[in-house]
This record gives C-alpha cells, structure tokens and sequence, in this order.
C-alpha cells in the first residue's frame, strides 16, 4: 500500500467520521447533551480516538510519535511558556471577536442548555468538578482535538510537500473544525476555524504538539471556570 493511500484512510478511519457524526447531530438534534453525557462522551470517544490515532500513526502511516506530532526543537518548559502565550492570544482574539465578528453575526439560536446545565451541576458538586477539570478537559478535550487537528494536517501534508498545498490545507482544515463546532452558531465557527488558523499555522513552524494542548485546556477551562463560579450557591 502506498503513503499517499495509507494516509487517505488514516484519515478516513480516524477523523472525518467523528467530524461527520458531530455536523450531523447537531443539524438534527432534538435534545441536548445531560451532564453525564458532557462528561462521559468526551472521556469515551475522546480518549478512544485519541488511542487510535496513535495507533494508525504507528502501524498505518508507520511514523513515530516524535516525527508525527512533535518533530521540532524544544523543551518542556519552553512548550509551557508557549501554552500560556498562546493562551493570551486566544484570550485577545476572544474579546475582540465580541466587539466586532459577534456584533456583526448575531446568534438567533437559544441559549445553550446543555452547558448551562452542566455549568450549574458542576457549581454544585466537587468532584464531578474534580472529574471535569481533570480527565474531561485534558483528555477528553484539549489531547483529543489538538492530536486529531495535527494527525489531519499531517496526513494531508505527507500527500504534497509543495508550501501552497500546505498551507491551504491549514485553511481546510481549520473550516472541517469550525464547521464541528456548529452549534455555536456562524459566529462560533468562524472564531473556532480563526483560532484553529492560528493553532495550525503554529504546529506548522514549530512542530510542537505540547503547547497547543496546553493552550487549548487552559482557554476552554477558564472561560469555563468563571462561568462555574457564577453558579456556585
């Protein structure tokens, strides 16, 4: 079998199934998630495909965990510092995105229940708080979403090494992700797939996975922990 195909159905088996079943649920759904299962799922599927990218990496694409995910030079202390760096950038794109692309996209859905909810059982319960902040978001979210983003920019950039394809494959990418994303309305996508540019165009000049989940758990755990706070009796 050769690369160009092995990597096809990498991706294939691994992220647009996943990507697919999300777009379609949320086109279609009629209920919302219940805190168990925004608690559950991530652990459950999160973790398994975040075991079987690494699977397909080793024996499918037949690469190292170092050359797929974390090829460039660095240290682990440096990789915190970027974390937190990124962290910011996300946080200033995060307020600016609500002063002028959430201004000019208004979203006309209804508030988001199922985060509601779980924001307010989380308020009320340590450790289901404990279990959230720890497995969920590390695991289950930030290792996830980051190693599925950087096996699907890899995959595709091991069919062409030319910069153009490269870098409109960022572009490609990051819109699969925002359109994930759909339940937070054109806004949401449009800031996650921005976000995801950033993330992508990093990961391309750095080739450090660290970083991004750091990055990545540490944006959607503090916005999610103020909200908590708000809820706590």
């Amino acid at each position: 079998m050769n690369k160009t195909l092995r990597n096809i159905i990498a991706i294939s088996i691994a992220i647009l199934p996943i990507n697919i079943v999300m777009i379609w649920y949320r086109l279609t759904q009629t209920e919302n998630f219940s805190t168990t299962d925004m608690t559950v799922y991530p652990l459950v599927f999160g973790g398994g495909i975040s075991i079987l990218i690494l699977v397909l990496n080793k024996y499918l694409i037949k690469s190292s965990f170092k050359e797929t995910f974390n090829s460039g030079k660095g240290i682990w202390y440096w990789d915190i510092l970027t974390g937190f760096g990124l962290t910011v950038l996300y946080f200033a794109m995060f307020f600016l995105e609500r002063a002028t692309l959430y201004q000019w996209i208004p979203n006309r859905n209804p508030p988001n229940t199922e985060l509601i909810n779980t924001m307010m059982d989380l308020a009320n319960s340590p450790l289901l708080m404990i279990i959230w902040f720890g497995p969920v978001l590390w695991i289950g979210i930030a290792l996830f979403e980051e190693l599925s983003r950087v096996f699907l920019l890899k995959c595709l950039w091991n069919l062409n090494k030319d910069v153009n394809w490269q870098i409109a494959v960022i572009f490609l990418a990051s819109a699969l992700i925002g359109l994930a994303h759909l339940y937070q309305g054109t806004a949401g996508i449009i800031s996650i797939g921005l976000k995801s540019v950033i993330m992508s165009f990093y990961f391309y000049k750095y080739r450090r996975l660290l970083p991004l989940i750091i990055s990545h758990a540490l944006y959607d755990g503090i916005q999610f922990a103020f909200f908590v706070v708000q809820f706590q009796h």
